[in-house]
């Protein structure tokens, strides 16, 4: 009677001598990690390779296929991707993300932690441009000083010119004096 009413299973999952029983685990792929599990497949890539794969990706981003427009997003985030790459597939997740509300917070996850890598390749761009910036006035001002300084050393020079002068001028007066 458990049998038929669904209680129990019959022949599969039996408990074994020592009370226990093998624990079934069942995987079902979400978005997210074909998205993650691609971008560690395709770690490795080179260049050229990449630059063909990123590019047969957006051709087929056309058709219209789900796994088309995650493989796309894979690329996007492969460390290869130039910043129009990068830009190109955040679009698409944003816009399959609309596409697909079932799924699930794994992809928006996965969005917000984009959205903090490119506000931080952002930001890190942004201190990049004020470090050269301030490079640019320091070289700037040194070479404004080195103009003083060469200025300095010679107006210098004139001076030690005339204390010898001075000197020597001394010098004859106290010979003429004796």
């Amino acid at each position: 009677m458990l049998i038929l009413s669904g209680c129990a299973e019959f022949g599969r999952n039996r408990i074994e001598a020592g009370g226990t029983m093998d624990p079934t685990v069942v995987f079902r792929p979400t978005d997210c990690s074909y998205v993650l599990s691609c971008l560690s497949d395709l770690k490795s890539v080179r260049g050229k390779e990449f630059d063909l794969h990123f590019n047969a990706a957006e051709k087929r981003l056309a058709s219209g296929d789900d796994k088309d427009k995650l493989r796309l997003i894979c690329l996007a985030l492969n460390r290869r991707a130039d910043y129009k790459q990068f830009k190109k597939g955040m679009e698409v997740l944003g816009q399959y993300i609309e596409d697909h509300p079932e799924s699930g917070q794994d992809l928006q996850g996965l969005k917000s932690l984009v959205d903090r890598l490119d506000q931080a390749k952002i930001n890190r761009w942004i201190a990049r441009k004020k470090l050269l910036d301030r490079q640019d006035e320091l070289e700037t001002e040194n070479e404004h000083l080195k103009s003083e300084l060469a200025q300095a050393q010679v107006k210098i020079r004139e001076l030690q010119n005339q204390i010898e002068q001075l000197k020597n001028i001394e010098n004859i007066i106290k010979n003429r004096e004796r």
